[in-house]
């Protein structure tokens, strides 16, 4: 319609387009509608940079705000929010503190609650938490994003303990009322640490204290825990007591448990529970493979590499990066395309030899042989 109207070319239209792109997750169009705008303006810009920061291209979110710059247009707290949140997923100090640098000399405020959420929780998923705790301390106004953030810092970094106290200073506050995002963040804490007790007193707390119905994420949560644990039968239970439907993540999470506690016969079950959920999964049938070769089952290890080959779907390679000098470098899964590739190869060769002079054995290369890796 807007095309039909001429009116793609329009600021106004233009912006509003280029963020309903972004949000449906078709940063092409967002980008060729962009592109046509006759006057960028503050707006569709904070659309673009939003669009790629949401639709995980930090690289090009970066790059947005530069181009931003060289045209002397002046970001809003709106931008730098967005920005921030850029830093969060790459996790790289370096540029979270040049972003601060950046706030600090523009005039932002850190008392601009959006700002200082974003930075809070820049800094935590950089693993600065002494940062986190200060931008939260000069905050005279906080909400319950402020809290969430920092306490799921802490949780983060298993630093629990800490985290205990936050809450316990939240609820000490009349400003703001735990709510759900909270709870997730205790239980994913946790979880991590293996406060099985902890767990179970603020799962119930939620019901019983503050008038919450855990959601799946909280049970996800619980799951994991009890897994990790080594509680599999109780985790199951609570699964089959859900008053909402379980989706295919929470039953992976107790399939990983199955895993690592070597229960093949209940990851049976719980797996035919994921492939009526996601008939076409390869992870988590590649997941339920290696615990049928760790345990020597290999009649199962065949029928489910069968299966995986006819689904004709193909495992989506895992992509991880690093900050190195300034730089950062993307790599995914039997990746080539690095510049340097064939010096990061010969330098993982050459690690994978001495670790294997260490006494270090794969896995399933010990099962297979019965061999152990030394102390």
């Amino acid at each position: 319609m807007a095309v039909k109207l001429g009116l793609t070319l329009d600021a106004f239209v233009g912006g509003a387009l280029v963020d309903l792109y972004g949000k449906c997750g078709d940063m092409n169009s967002a980008e060729k509608v962009f592109d046509g705008l006759d006057t960028k303006d503050l707006v569709s810009w904070n659309a673009l940079i939003s669009g790629f920061a949401q639709n995980e291209y930090p690289e090009k979110a970066l790059k947005a705000f530069r181009d931003m710059q060289s045209r002397h247009l002046e970001p809003n707290s709106v931008t730098v929010a967005c920005i921030l949140s850029v830093c969060m997923h790459l996790a790289v100090m370096i540029l979270c503190k040049q972003v601060h640098c950046y706030i600090l000399r523009h005039g932002f405020l850190i008392n601009n609650i959006l700002i200082g959420n974003s930075l809070i929780s820049a800094y935590a998923k950089c693993g600065i938490m002494s940062d986190s705790l200060t931008i939260f301390n000069q905050m005279s106004d906080r909400n319950e994003v402020t809290w969430n953030s920092i306490i799921l810092g802490f949780g983060m970094h298993g630093r629990r303990q800490e985290m205990f106290q936050m809450f316990e200073r939240m609820k000490e506050t009349t400003e703001v009322k735990a709510e759900h995002a909270t709870f997730t963040a205790l239980l994913s804490a946790c979880s991590h640490g293996g406060e099985v007790a902890m767990g179970w007193k603020y799962f119930n707390s939620m019901t019983q204290d503050y008038n919450l119905e855990p959601r799946v994420e909280h049970y996800t949560c619980m799951v994991d825990l009890l897994g990790r644990a080594g509680n599999l039968n109780q985790a199951y239970d609570l699964i089959k007591e859900m008053p909402c439907s379980p989706d295919d993540r929470i039953w992976g999470s107790l399939l990983g448990s199955c895993k690592n506690h070597g229960n093949v016969g209940l990851a049976r079950v719980v797996a035919s529970h994921i492939f009526e959920l996601d008939p076409t999964s390869i992870g988590y049938r590649t997941l339920l493979s290696n615990l049928y070769e760790e345990s020597g089952r290999w009649n199962e290890v065949s029928q489910v590499r069968t299966e995986i080959r006819d689904t004709g779907v193909r495992k989506q390679p895992g992509c991880s990066w690093i900050e190195v000098d300034n730089n950062i470098h993307t790599f995914t899964a039997a990746d080539c395309s690095h510049p340097l590739c064939e010096e990061i190869y010969a330098t993982l060769e050459s690690l994978s030899v001495e670790i294997k002079e260490e006494g270090y054995v794969p896995l399933s290369q010990s099962t297979a042989v019965g061999s152990h890796t030394k102390d």
